[in-house]
């Protein structure tokens, strides 16, 4: 049933007025007491008394305003903020919380509702105070719900409809949900990133009035489950409806995304086999390196020096192939040990630095003594800072300086690797952790998978950490990823007997990169 918006004024004043009339008199009694009290006491005389009691009412009068204007000034505060939000002025105000029981009682709710319907360009839905409803608005009204449901059903794609929390009030059958223990309906999504829907969900409740937003790729069950499916989403949100805040359309796209799958796991299978024969020449480069060390040529060496990084490089590909495939199964298990950056670099400065040198890059490593030790595994920490030092110098100009730092934050240690090369447009900051995401500029110009951020991700929070990179284009990026520290790990890995579980196991069993909605 609509609110009718022409009963909030009335109910406003006479809110105002019964407020200030219960302060005043509340003011009143507790000087009347005072001055009773004081005259009881025999303290002093009546005149000083009727000075003291005055002198307690002005201090409660001067203490208590503020807090009565507030409370008495609400709603105008709130119908402010809705109009400064949806105004085009850049402006920190957040929307105003309206989904109060109070505020839906006093009209206060369908008012702002209304404001932000005008804003958006559409039909109010508060209804006004005495209008007749047109013909066109009773046949629109008077489709009965069941019919509307059964419309939904119709449709060749899932959909869902959430309230203010988070709940599913409506889904068709195509739609992925399940049914909790408690008997309610929940969305059955797997987002591969931080970018979920819930955390979207968030900042629109935060700071949206009206959004849109689509995911692809978005499975409900993992890649060995029969009844696996892969959606597109596509998801709209609009603050305080009276009908659902979040609207989710699911188009089933299995048939088109399944080869994909099939292909990696095809690749898999193929990394899988060249690990042996990497190994191989990857052993008998290092010999020739070392025992024709005095006999080469500056070209010559130049020439084994690339031979080794390219062997590393395609040992690097195999791996990223490897993990990813172990990731999307959640077999990408480790084993956590105490261990320090800076040992973890000296296994790796010496390659790391010839893949520079052979690039004619320059590569920089600032890690101060005395770190805390960290909670890692040493070998796939390692593939992490390869990864990002490898991109480092793809995307960086010739000549150019790459900087890898290490500090302290919080109860964290953090890494960063910094280049000043060609940088990333913001439009495709968002993806850079996607997996296979290349940007069309990136495919043209730089060789890759698309899977070295997406299984460093997967790694760096399968640690308890997080890993993130900031770039100005045209001026370099920034990527960075934090370890916890040893010490505020110690008794969890103990318990566990050093699996990453004890540190990183969310709601859903499983890491936070994986995140699994459940409306």
């Amino acid at each position: 049933m609509a609110i009718r918006i022409d009963q909030f004024y009335p109910k406003f004043r006479a809110r105002a007025i019964y407020v200030v009339l219960g302060f005043e008199i509340f003011i009143g009694l507790i000087a009347a007491a005072t001055y009773i009290v004081l005259l009881a006491g025999d303290i002093g005389k009546p005149l000083e008394h009727l000075t003291i009691s005055g002198a307690v009412f002005g201090f409660l009068q001067l203490i208590l305003t503020p807090f009565i204007v507030a409370y008495v000034s609400e709603p105008a505060k709130l119908i402010a903020e809705a109009v400064v939000h949806v105004s085009q002025q850049d402006s920190t105000v957040k929307p105003p919380n309206i989904n109060l029981a109070r505020h839906e009682r006093s009209g206060l709710k369908a008012l702002v509702q209304i404001i932000y319907d005008l804003a958006l360009g559409t039909q109010p839905t508060a209804a006004p105070a005495a209008a007749a409803p047109s013909a066109q608005t009773a046949a629109v009204t008077a489709i009965p719900a069941e019919l509307a449901a059964q419309l939904l059903e119709l449709m060749p794609c899932g959909v869902a409809a959430l309230n203010s929390r988070r709940e599913v009030i409506f889904a068709n059958q195509l739609a992925p949900t399940l049914i909790n223990s408690d008997q309610k309906r929940s969305l059955e999504l797997i987002f591969d990133n931080g970018d979920t829907l819930e955390n979207w969900l968030t900042e629109c409740e935060a700071s949206k009035v009206h959004d849109q937003k689509s995911w692809s790729r978005v499975a409900n069950r993992l890649p060995d489950d029969p009844e696996r499916r892969q959606y597109d989403v596509i998801a709209s949100y609009q603050k305080a409806s009276p009908v659902a805040d979040t609207v989710l359309l699911f188009i089933d796209r299995t048939s088109a995304y399944a080869p994909a799958q099939e292909n990696m796991d095809f690749i898999a299978l193929a990394a899988h086999e060249l690990r042996g024969p990497i190994t191989v020449i990857r052993g008998y480069l290092d010999i020739l390196d070392s025992e024709l060390q005095p006999l080469l040529q500056p070209d010559q060496k130049e020439l084994i020096d690339r031979l080794n990084v390219s062997a590393n490089r395609l040992s690097g590909y195999v791996n990223n192939i490897l993990n990813v495939s172990r990731y999307d199964r959640r077999h990408l298990q480790l084993h956590l040990h105490e261990d320090r950056i800076e040992n973890i670099f000296s296994g790796l400065i010496d390659d790391l630095a010839m893949r520079a040198r052979t690039q004619n890059r320059l590569l920089s490593v600032d890690i101060p003594p005395g770190l805390p030790t960290v909670a890692a595994d040493r070998a796939s920490v390692s593939e992490v800072i390869a990864n990002l030092v490898d991109n480092a110098i793809k995307y960086s100009s010739e000549g150019g300086q790459i900087i890898v730092r290490a500090s302290v934050k919080g109860d964290f240690v953090e890494v960063t690797v910094q280049d000043f090369g060609i940088g990333i447009p913001g439009a495709i900051m968002g993806n850079l952790f996607n997996k296979f995401y290349r940007s069309h500029r990136s495919r043209q110009s730089v060789s890759g998978t698309g899977l070295g951020l997406y299984i460093s991700k997967a790694i760096i929070e399968s640690h308890g950490g997080t890993i993130w990179a900031r770039s100005t284009e045209g001026r370099g990026s920034t990527f960075g990823f934090s370890l916890p520290i040893y010490s505020t790990v110690a008794d969890k890995l103990l318990r566990s007997n050093s699996a990453n579980e004890g540190i990183i196991e969310s709601s859903n069993g499983w890491i936070k990169n994986h995140a699994m909605y459940r409306g």
